[in-house]
């Protein structure tokens, strides 16, 4: 469709593409979140386009949360988007659904001191303006540590001594936060030190029941008095001497006000940038950390979004859990004293999980070092194992082979040597030098030259005769003898019982045969043979 078109080249920020749109037909129909085509390039911050959707919708058109396009530029701290709708006549006192902020609390949140500026100046928006949870744009500018955008505050004539629902003043916010600078800029707009909340704390009982040694000597010398007492009956030193604040007990006894201190500082405020101010803080006053406040402390900072620090988290109390279950759009949350509230779910186009998404980040990052480094140690050692594997295989066979051939050669000296027969046509006579020399080698046969045709015509002669006699014995009486009772069985000439009784035939023994040897002239008879 073309409305979705249009809502994603507006998101994207592609001028001619939503052009190409608008020319076509494309209506400003809204999301399923109520976000037109003006919210979407607010959000991308794209002026040209915003200048472009601004003069043909409302431009205070809010969203199902009541955000519109000008609290949504200003989250984002597009200066330029932001002085487009002000042109345009968008409004800067609408506050959302959700937490009832203003575009100026988002720039002041999120530290936009231009986006600040031009609110207050081009927009002419309420510098006193409070959300949902009692929270004024000074107080979140406070809480965030953010110096320049408290000053434009303060230029723009917001209340320095405003107090939010819990009584603390906009000093209170940077004592319990630990931002030295934004105390010093309070101070020289001549803002009340000495002012108490509901509990009846001053700005220098917080800062002494936190450890915050610069910010207790700025308070010392900017005149607060250090013998109030809170609800609980007391003073700043009774808070550090029950905590063990050495230090902050010799700060209390020791420092003086000074009449000049608020001169000078004011001086040195504005002649410093917020980032030097804040880098020296950093160093001089350590961050606080949440998990050493006391469990009385009645203070919660609902209402307020800051980028958490997992690292700095509070032990939650399990026996503070709400017993009323979760409604619609609540999530629970600790407070600084790791009670555990619920709040609001946040909604919006800015995530709030900056540090939470940075930490995993950064775990993950080292998780996949770590993680290919085991892989190419695991890859190392399997290519050593297989390495190792196959030197083994090479060495099992190479001593198979040796093996195997030492076998044989031990089977092959062990074997018998083959005996002499003697044939009936030739005789194999041995290499009689071979055998002299006592060679291990099996002697070969010396064969005997073939015989003349006289020689083979005459031992044909005598076999055929040796033939004719043999069928005339099988034929004789003595082979046809049985039992009468017994059938007739025919004698085997082979069987060595009838070579027996052939042999001892007169018959056979008188029958001379003579077989003609090539090596000697010797006649071997039929008995001999036999």
């Amino acid at each position: 469709m073309l409305e979705d078109e249009l809502r994603t080249a507006a998101a994207v920020g592609v001028l001619d593409d939503v052009l190409t749109l608008l020319h076509k037909g494309a209506d400003f129909a809204a999301d399923s979140s109520g976000r037109t085509p003006l919210h979407l390039a607010a959000a991308a911050g794209s002026s040209e386009i915003v200048a472009k959707l601004a003069t043909s919708t409302n431009v205070n058109l809010p969203d199902v949360v009541g955000r519109t396009a000008l609290q949504i530029a200003a989250t984002g701290g597009h200066v330029e988007v932001v002085q487009v709708l002000l042109k345009c006549g968008a409004n800067p006192n609408i506050k959302d659904n959700l937490h009832g902020n203003a575009p100026l609390h988002e720039a002041s949140w999120h530290g936009f001191s231009h986006t600040v500026k031009s609110l207050c100046v081009d927009g002419k928006a309420v510098a006193d303006v409070k959300n949902s949870a009692g929270f004024f744009p000074l107080h979140l500018a406070c809480q965030a540590g953010h110096n320049q955008s408290c000053r434009e505050l303060l230029l723009a004539g917001a209340d320095p001594d405003v107090q939010n629902n819990y009584g603390d003043t906009a000093l209170h916010t940077s004592a319990r936060y630990g931002h030295a600078g934004v105390a010093r800029i309070l101070i020289s707009a001549t803002c009340r030190v000495s002012d108490q909340n509901k509990n009846g704390d001053t700005p220098l009982h917080i800062a002494a029941a936190m450890g915050r040694r610069k910010l207790t000597t700025i308070l010392l010398e900017a005149g607060c008095d250090k013998s109030i007492r809170n609800k609980q009956y007391e003073t700043a030193c009774d808070i550090a001497t029950r905590k063990d604040l050495n230090e902050i007990i010799i700060i209390l006894q020791n420092v003086k006000p000074s009449k000049t201190s608020k001169k000078k500082t004011s001086k040195k405020t504005s002649e410093t940038s917020d980032s030097d101010k804040k880098s020296r803080e950093s160093v001089m006053n350590p961050p606080h950390d949440p998990r050493a406040c006391g469990s009385g402390m009645k203070w919660s900072p609902y209402g307020c979004h800051y980028y958490p620090d997992p690292t700095s988290f509070p032990q939650p109390k399990l026996d503070s859990l709400p017993g009323e279950p979760l409604g619609k759009g609540e999530q629970y949350y600790l407070d600084l004293a790791g009670n555990i509230r619920k709040g609001p779910v946040g909604v919006g186009l800015t995530c709030y999980c900056a540090n939470f998404l940075r930490d995993m980040e950064t775990r993950l990052e080292k998780n996949n070092l770590e993680l290919k480094q085991r892989i190419k140690m695991t890859r190392q050692e399997l290519e050593n194992r297989v390495e190792k594997a196959e030197g083994l295989l090479t060495e099992w066979l190479e001593r198979g082979r040796s093996e195997k051939k030492r076998r044989r050669e031990k089977e092959k000296e062990a074997r018998p040597k083959r005996s002499q027969s003697v044939d009936l046509l030739q005789n194999t006579p041995t290499n009689d030098k071979a055998n002299s020399k006592g060679s291990s080698r099996k002697s070969t046969p010396i064969l005997p030259p073939p015989p003349n045709a006289e020689e083979m015509a005459e031992v044909e002669a005598r076999l055929k005769e040796l033939s004719v006699r043999a069928e005339a014995i099988e034929k004789s009486e003595w082979l046809s003898v049985r039992p009468p009772d017994k059938p007739r069985s025919r004698l085997a000439l082979y069987d060595p019982n009838a070579f027996e009784a052939l042999s001892d035939s007169e018959e056979i023994k008188n029958i001379p045969l003579q077989v003609p040897d090539s090596h000697n002239e010797q006649s071997h008879n039929v008995s001999n043979i036999v």
